[in-house]
C-alpha cells in the first residue's frame, strides 16, 4: 500500500476529518443533526455516520454526491470546492501528483470530478494552487466594488456596512456579482482572499482562494474606538460594528475556529464584548470564547445585545442592520445601543475608571439650582446641586423655614418649578407667608384680616403677579395621615411627571413618619436617610431638606454646633451635599422701622465648594414681619409698623 493511500484511508476514517470538510462547505450543526451545505436546507436533514471504517455524510433531502446521498470526507470537500479527486487531495496537503485520476481505489473520475458529480457554480475567479497573485485579486475585487454604486448600496442595504467601512478594509465583489471578497492579511500582505456568498442561495457559502489556506485568521481588526473590543464569528457581523463606530474584531473561520494565536497579544489590555449567535451553537461558542479569553489574561464577557431569530435578529450584524435601516438610526445611536448592552452584560465595566470616562453623564455639565441669594450660590458654585440633599438646621424658631420659603420662592420666580411639601405648616399658612413675603407687609396682618389702603391694594396686585408661579404646596390634606418616606417618594415622582419639580422642599425631616416594618426610630433615621439621597438622586432634583437640632444642651456651652447634633437625620448628614446651620438675630424694635435682622448659615458641611473647611458664616439680612431673607444691602422694599 502507497503512502499516498494510507493518508487517503486515514482521513475517510478520521471524523474530525470529516467535521471541518462539513464546516468548510458551510453546514450548520442543529443538535445531533445538521443542514445541508449543498441545498437550501430549511430543517436538519444530513447528519454523519461510520460505516466500515469510514465516516460518511448522508443528506435525506438531496442527492448531492452526484445523484447519491451518501459520501466520504473527500466527496464533501470536492463537492464544495469545484474541485477533482487531486484538487481533494491538495486541500487536504496530500501528494496529488502519484498515480492517476482517480479516487485511491482504482476508480476512475471523470472531469467534473468523481463519477456523475456535477459541481457547483464555480465563480469565474475561482484558480487553485499557489500560483495565484492574491494581492492583485483583491485589488481587483476591490476596484470592482468600488465602480458599482448599486453593490455599494447593497452592502449597506443588507449588511449595515457603509462605504467608509468597505473602502477601509477593502472589500470587493467577485465578477459574477455573487460574492463579498476580504483580503486577509498576514504581518501587512494579502495571502488570501475569503469569498462569502452575498444571496443565501449560492452554494458553497464561503470558500477561500487559495484554495487550502488557513482559515483561522482576522478579519477585519479595528482598536480605534473607545470601550470594549466586540469579538464576532465573521467578518461582515465585524464590518457592521465597525460601521456603527465600535471596535471590533471578527473571526474568519466563524463559530467552528479556534481564536488564532496572536490573538492574545493583540487583544491584551482590551476588554472584549463577545457577540455570539442567537442559536445553540453560537451560544455554545460564546461560552467557549469567554473562556479561553479569560484564561489568557483577557477582560471578557458575552453580551447580550437582543438578539431574537424568530424576528430576524439572529446575529449582532441583523440588529445593527435593523436599527440602522428599518429605524433610521445613526450610527451614534447604534453605538450607545451597544455599549449600554455591554455595561448592562459587565457589571463592572461602568464603575472602573475608564468606563466612567467613557460615559458622556461623566461629563455633562452639573446643574444648579440658584437659590437667589447672591452669597450663597457663589459660595456653592452657581447653587443647590441637583441630584443632592442640602441640609437646613437649627433650634425651633430661628427662622429655618423662611429662610427654605425665600429659597424657593426665588427659585419659582425664576421660572424653576418647585415642589414645597411641608409637614409643620398648612399650605394656607405657606400661602400667607409667600404672599407677606412678595408683597412686602407683615404676615400677622394678612392673617389677622386688618389690611387695609395701599398694603391691602399691593398684596392685591402681587397675588395677580404672581398667581403663575411655578410653585406647588402640598401638605397633610394631600396625603391624608402620616408621611412616610414611601408615601414621600410617590408624591415627588407624580410632581416631576405632572409638574416637572427641579427643587423640592421638606419641612421637616423630624415628622417624617416611620414604616410599619422599620425596627426602632434609629432604623427609621438610617432608612429615611437613605431614601432622600436616592429620592434626589433618581428623580433628578434639589431636594432642601429642613432638620433641627437636638433640644438638650450642650456639657461645653461654647462648643459649635456639629452633624452630630442634628435630630432625627440618620447618616444624611454625611449623604447630604451641604449641611448648613440656620441662626438668625433681630435688631432692636424702633418705632416707624420696619422689623429687621441677620439670618446667618453657618456651613457644616459642603462637599464641593470646601466652604465647611473655612469655618466662615454666610449673613443675610432678614425681614422677620414678612419673612424675606435677602443679600446684605439689597433693597426691601415698603417700610411697615414696627410691632406688625
Amino acid at each position: 500500500m502507497s503512502e499516498r493511500r494510507a493518508e487517503i484511508d486515514r482521513v475517510r476514517s478520521d471524523r474530525t476529518a470529516m467535521e471541518q470538510a462539513l464546516r468548510d462547505a458551510g453546514a450548520e450543526r442543529i443538535g445531533a443533526s445538521m443542514k445541508c451545505p449543498f441545498h437550501d436546507d430549511k430543517t436538519p436533514s444530513a447528519g454523519v455516520h461510520e460505516k466500515d471504517g469510514a465516516w460518511h455524510f448522508t443528506c435525506h433531502a438531496c442527492g448531492w454526491n452526484g445523484g447519491k446521498r451518501t459520501g466520504d470526507s473527500l466527496d464533501v470537500i470536492q463537492r464544495a470546492r469545484g474541485v477533482d479527486f487531486k484538487g481533494a487531495l491538495t486541500v487536504l496537503g496530500i501528494d496529488a501528483s502519484e498515480g492517476p485520476n482517480n479516487d485511491g481505489n482504482g476508480a476512475p473520475r471523470d472531469a467534473t470530478g468523481s463519477a456523475g458529480v456535477i459541481p457547483p457554480e464555480k465563480p469565474s475567479e475561482s484558480p487553485s494552487g499557489p500560483g495565484i497573485d492574491v494581492e492583485n485579486l483583491a485589488s481587483e475585487a476591490y476596484r470592482r466594488l468600488q465602480d458599482s454604486p448599486d453593490m455599494l448600496d447593497k452592502l449597506w442595504r443588507t449588511r449595515a456596512v457603509d462605504s467608509d467601512a468597505a473602502k477601509r478594509f477593502r472589500v470587493g465583489i467577485d465578477a459574477n456579482r455573487r460574492y463579498w471578497t476580504f483580503p486577509v492579511s498576514d504581518g501587512g500582505r494579502v495571502v488570501a482572499v475569503k469569498h462569502h456568498r452575498i444571496e443565501a442561495s449560492t452554494k458553497p457559502k464561503c470558500f477561500w482562494l487559495p484554495k487550502g489556506v488557513e482559515s483561522r485568521r482576522l478579519f477585519p481588526v479595528c482598536l480605534d474606538y473607545p470601550g470594549p473590543v466586540w469579538l464576532c464569528p465573521g467578518e461582515l457581523k465585524a464590518l457592521a460594528v465597525i460601521a456603527a463606530g465600535r471596535s471590533a474584531v471578527g473571526i474568519t473561520g466563524g463559530e467552528t475556529a479556534e481564536l488564532p494565536d496572536e490573538f492574545a497579544n493583540l487583544l491584551h489590555g482590551r476588554a472584549m464584548a463577545v457577540a455570539a449567535d442567537d442559536d445553540e451553537t453560537g451560544r455554545k461558542w460564546g461560552r467557549k470564547t469567554v473562556v479561553a479569553l479569560t484564561d489568557a489574561g483577557i477582560d471578557a464577557c458575552a453580551v447580550d445585545v437582543g438578539l431574537g431569530k424568530v424576528d430576524g435578529r439572529k446575529d449582532i450584524g441583523d440588529l445593527i442592520r435593523e436599527r440602522a435601516i428599518d429605524g433610521a438610526k445613526d450610527a451614534d445611536a447604534i453605538a450607545a445601543g451597544l455599549d449600554h448592552a455591554y455595561q448592562q452584560s459587565d457589571p463592572w465595566g461602568s464603575f472602573t475608571l475608564a468606563g466612567v470616562w467613557n460615559d458622556r453623564e461623566t461629563w455633562a455639565p452639573v446643574e444648579h439650582i440658584p437659590t437667589g441669594l447672591r452669597t450663597l450660590d457663589e459660595s456653592l458654585g452657581g447653587g443647590l446641586r441637583v441630584g443632592g440633599v442640602s441640609l437646613f438646621v437649627g433650634k425651633a424658631g430661628r427662622a429655618k423655614t423662611q429662610t427654605v420659603t425665600q429659597i424657593a420662592v426665588n427659585a419659582a420666580t425664576a421660572g424653576v418649578p418647585v415642589g414645597f411639601v411641608s409637614l409643620e405648616m398648612t399650605r394656607r399658612d405657606l400661602a400667607h407667608l409667600i404672599a407677606a413675603n412678595l408683597a412686602d407687609v407683615p404676615r400677622s396682618w394678612i392673617s389677622s384680616g386688618r389690611l387695609s389702603s395701599e398694603p391691602a391694594e399691593r398684596l392685591r396686585q402681587t397675588v395677580a403677579e404672581h398667581t403663575d408661579l411655578p410653585l406647588v404646596l402640598a401638605d397633610d390634606a394631600y396625603w391624608r395621615g402620616p408621611l412616610s418616606r414611601q408615601g414621600l417618594t410617590r408624591i415627588v415622582e407624580h410632581g416631576r411627571r405632572r409638574f416637572g419639580w427641579r427643587l423640592v422642599v421638606l419641612d421637616y425631616l423630624g415628622l417624617l413618619a416611620p414604616e410599619p416594618d422599620d425596627a426602632g426610630d434609629y432604623r427609621a433615621d438610617l432608612e429615611n436617610s437613605a431614601a432622600l439621597k436616592r429620592l434626589a438622586w433618581v428623580n433628578d432634583v434639589a431636594l432642601v431638606v429642613v432638620a433641627a437640632l437636638r433640644k438638650y444642651g450642650r456639657k461645653e456651652t461654647d462648643a459649635p454646633t456639629s452633624l452630630d447634633d442634628v435630630l432625627g437625620a440618620g447618616r444624611i448628614v454625611y449623604d447630604a451635599v451641604n449641611v448648613f446651620n440656620v441662626d438668625c438675630e433681630q435688631a432692636d424694635c424702633m418705632t416707624g422701622v420696619k422689623p429687621s435682622g441677620f439670618v446667618r448659615l453657618y456651613p457644616l458641611k459642603t462637599r464641593y465648594s470646601g466652604l465647611g473647611a473655612m469655618k466662615r458664616e454666610l449673613q443675610f439680612r432678614w425681614y422677620p414681619g414678612c419673612g424675606r431673607v435677602t443679600d446684605l444691602g439689597s433693597a426691601s422694599g415698603a417700610m411697615a409698623v414696627c410691632g406688625a
